[in-house]
């Protein structure tokens, strides 16, 4: 099984608070990875924060990614499946923002469980496989 973990649960594994930590720890040897998306929103918690911090945080965040088998590169595929999803829930009139999209995409893509805190926006998204913690 393929878990890409998304932004909340990476944030939790920098701080290494407990239910991300056990989730790594109770499924070591199955494939981990995380999207350029969620890349992108912890790049930008690292650059808001206290420029003499910016370089540890940065370091931090490369040595969370190593155990990580990829990062998925936003593509061809997964914007047409992110446009499929937007233009669903936008007909529903239960839109919501557009880089949860772009990460759900990227799970449905990989058929990958998308691991995260955020559950009220993403379980709108049919066909997407999701686990809470």
């Amino acid at each position: 099984m393929i878990y890409l973990l998304d932004t909340s649960v990476l944030i939790d594994l920098m701080r290494h608070k407990g239910p991300a930590e056990d989730f790594i720890a109770s499924h070591i040897g199955e494939e981990l990875t995380t999207s350029a998306i969620c890349e992108a929103e912890l790049n930008e918690g690292i650059y808001r924060e206290n420029e003499n911090n910016i370089p540890k945080r940065l370091d931090e965040k490369k040595k969370l990614f190593e155990p990580f088998s990829q990062i998925i590169s936003f593509d061809s595929k997964q914007a047409e499946i992110a446009g499929q999803i937007r233009a669903d829930l936008s007909l529903k009139g239960s839109l919501i923002g557009d880089i949860d999209i772009l990460i759900a995409a990227a799970a449905i893509s990989q058929n990958a469980t998308l691991v995260t805190k955020n559950t009220k926006h993403f379980q709108k998204i049919p066909g997407l496989q999701l686990l809470s913690i």
